[in-house]
């Protein structure tokens, strides 16, 4: 018994030593005391240190030693699994550490602005100051290219071609992404093949991103090519072909305030997202959430009302002249407003696509046709019925006036999988308008994560339990207000397909083989996904009087919506009814 305990003792000796050895050759040192420092190895601010080679080595002794213990099935097994686990480790962190400092030598030269942030083996930011995580779950990296303002862009205007300068400096970069030339540098043919083998499930995703102004669709089309073009960039760089993703998110993820300039600014980029396995990929994916409180928020019918009782009169010269006006004046708040969101950024134009370039776009056939990841990929098209849903002959729903009293949701924060919205409770003070009141909110378009090999969209999970194509369907005031094709994916809340929205007025169902809907229409949605639910929004842009309906389903299925309500105008104002639609069976 004493001679066993002493072998595994000698064991967990060695084992330590062989990590402390791995360490030793890249210990850092911290510079205030000239003494060897865990904080300078795995979590230095340096961006030339050597912190993910060292977490590497970590890792990868810890993981190489169970693998070559089941594998040897004794104490060698597990030591030479130790060794070589530090060792691929210690290289692919090598690899981590070499591109942070080269990306930050590029940044440098070409006056670029480069974030990166690490990620977890769940797909979340690592934040500042958390070494204990850094240094144990290190997964991968985010890493945002960002040409400031005024330096050209990456890409020529409201085009997706990169500019000569741009194409310098993502050449740049993505050959610090090449494997070719990191695996030539291992001098032994095994650990080199073994460096190749565990580098070939790495994930890379190119996601383009853009400010709110101008068309939320067509810039989700233009960011998606751009990306493409970054992505085949990568690829003419050696990165193979089979590991890149690319995706054009539009204004769907800002990271920034639109309100203002700066803000606007820091939401134009190109993001990097590297990841060393499908696994971690797929979390990273399903993780991300919409940093809702940078949504502006549009003005309700009753706050476009109230502002054109306070707009004054064009001015009106005396004389022979008559009344004149110019720029906006005289426009409805609505309009103004609109105005204002397409010219709120000058200097953007070349990064975002205006009426005149989409209109282009779209002539020449270039524009996108790929499915949204999270709003419905077509333009709301309607057809209705001769008399029935004309200007003034709105359909009642039976609702009471739209009073912030009565929001179908109140929304917090949005933090990765933490809750972010509360069902039917009281607003709090720091939750954003714009997911409370669907009247405050417009649609915001994202195509689909796509495989630059073929061109497929990359679906991590399945559908939401009873949102895979289903019909729902509720009575609301004697009018049958049916959804068609409602598909969510489970994974983000992503929407799988566009729906079709109908009404059937004054419904009796003795004679529904013969009724044809008065309203039919294809509507735009934005869906958000909370730890409690999913609201599942529908723009119906005024058909019959309606506005908007939202729809809070159980993200674990259930067969009748948790809640919902259904907003329309009835002279100018708008009223609230309830709707609860069931699946139809």
């Amino acid at each position: 018994m004493t001679l066993t305990l002493s072998r595994k003792t000698l064991m967990v000796r060695t084992l330590v030593a062989a990590i402390g050895a791995s360490f030793a050759s890249g210990c850092a040192v911290d510079p205030a005391t000239g003494r060897p420092s865990l904080k300078e190895a795995f979590a230095s601010d340096d961006p030339c240190s050597q912190n993910a080679r060292n977490i590497g080595i970590g890792v990868g002794v810890l993981a190489g030693a169970l693998l070559g213990r089941q594998v040897g099935g004794d104490n060698k097994g597990l030591l030479v699994g130790a060794a070589l686990g530090g060792v691929v480790g210690g290289l692919i962190g090598n690899d981590i550490d070499k591109r942070r400092c080269e990306l930050a030598k590029i940044a440098k030269q070409y006056q670029l602005d480069v974030q990166v942030t690490s990620l977890d083996s769940k797909g979340e930011a690592i934040t500042a100051g958390d070494d204990a995580k850094a240094r144990q779950d290190t997964a991968g990296s985010v890493v945002e290219v960002r040409d400031p303002a005024g330096a050209g862009g990456h890409f020529e205007s409201n085009s997706d071609q990169l500019t000569p300068r741009a194409r310098l400096y993502f050449a740049a970069i993505a050959d610090t992404y090449d494997l070719r030339k990191n695996a030539a540098a291992i001098q032994d043919p095994k650990l080199r093949q073994q460096y190749l083998d565990k580098m070939a499930q790495r994930k890379l995703l190119l996601v383009g991103h853009t400010d709110d102004t101008g068309s939320s669709r067509l810039n989700a089309d233009l960011s998606e090519r751009r990306a493409r073009t970054v992505s085949r960039f990568m690829q003419e760089h050696g990165v193979p072909a089979v590991s890149l993703y690319f995706q054009g998110a539009g204004e769907f993820y800002p990271v920034a305030s639109n309100e203002t300039d700066e803000g606007r600014a820091q939401n134009r980029r190109v993001d990097i997202v590297e990841l060393g396995d499908k696994a971690s990929f797929d979390n990273y994916l399903a993780a991300r959430r919409p940093r809702v409180e940078f949504y502006r928020q549009a003005m309700n019918q009753a706050e476009v009302d109230a502002a054109a009782s306070q707009v004054a009169p064009p001015a009106t010269r005396v004389g022979n002249v008559t009344g004149t006006s110019s720029g906006t004046t005289g426009a409805t708040p609505r309009a103004q407003a609109s105005t204002a969101r397409k010219n709120g950024n000058t200097a953007a134009s070349k990064d975002e696509a205006t009426p005149a370039d989409n209109a282009t776009a779209a002539a020449s056939g270039k524009a996108s046709t790929a499915t949204t990841a999270t709003t419905a990929t077509t333009a709301t098209t309607a057809s209705v019925r001769p008399g029935t849903t004309t200007a003034g002959n709105w359909i009642d729903f039976g609702g009471a006036p739209l009073v912030a009293s009565n929001e179908v949701a109140s929304i917090g924060k949005v933090e990765g999988r933490k809750p972010f919205f509360s069902l039917i409770s009281p607003a709090y003070a720091d939750e954003p308008p714009v997911l409370a009141d669907c009247t405050r909110d417009r649609p915001r378009a994202a195509n689909s994560v796509k495989a630059l090999a073929d061109g497929r969209t990359y679906r991590t999970s399945e559908h939401i339990p009873g949102l895979y194509g289903k019909t729902w369907t509720d009575q609301v005031n004697g009018h049958q207000v049916v959804i068609n094709r409602i598909a969510v994916l489970a994974g983000d809340g992503a929407l799988a397909n566009p729906p079709e929205f109908k009404v059937y007025k004054n419904y009796d169902a003795a004679r529904r083989g013969n009724t044809k809907p008065d309203v039919t229409l294809q509507p735009e949605v934005n869906t958000y996904l909370g730890s409690r639910g999913l609201l599942y929004r529908v723009f119906l842009r005024g058909q019959g009087g309606m506005q908007c309906a939202d729809i809070v389903f159980d993200s674990q299925g259930a067969a009748t919506a948790k809640t919902g309500r259904l907003v329309y105008l009835r002279a100018s104002t708008p009223y609230v009814a309830d709707f609860k639609p069931k699946m139809y069976q």
